[in-house]
């Protein structure tokens, strides 16, 4: 029951990270450059980096959803997603501005750290009380 949770938690948490990308990507997309006076890119990096963004909302919002319906499939998803997660971040910062923000990469490797950590603990989870007809 205690992993149920853990997998509850990393869900939730992806749901919501991925939610907020996505938020993000369309907010690029549609507003470009606007969106952001700090943006340093052009017009197709801009736009190239807010399809990003709504793709690994999306994985997110998919990986949630799955790992909070203790899929395998959707662990790994979620797991990967969690990397490319950071790494998006990363390199996203790099394009729009320049160089990532320091705070910003720090508040994602915690959420994602904390995300790894949650569905660690609850792999156990994975598969219990599901039965398909």
């Amino acid at each position: 029951m205690k992993q149920q949770r853990f997998l509850l938690a990393a869900g939730a948490l992806m749901v919501l990270l991925g939610l907020a990308r996505g938020a993000g990507g369309v907010v690029l997309m549609t507003g470009g450059g606007a969106a952001d006076p700090k943006i340093q890119a052009g017009k197709a990096a801009v736009v190239s980096a807010g399809a990003s963004l709504l793709l690994l909302g999306l994985l997110l919002v998919v990986a949630g959803v799955g790992v909070m319906m203790r899929r395998r499939t959707a662990w790994v998803l979620g797991a990967l997603a969690t990397i490319a997660f950071v790494m998006g971040g990363a390199v996203n910062g790099t394009v729009l501005y320049g160089k990532p923000a320091p705070m910003g990469t720090a508040i994602n490797v915690v959420a994602a750290a904390a995300i790894i950590a949650c569905l660690l603990a609850g792999r156990g989870a994975l598969g219990a009380g599901t039965t398909r007809k």
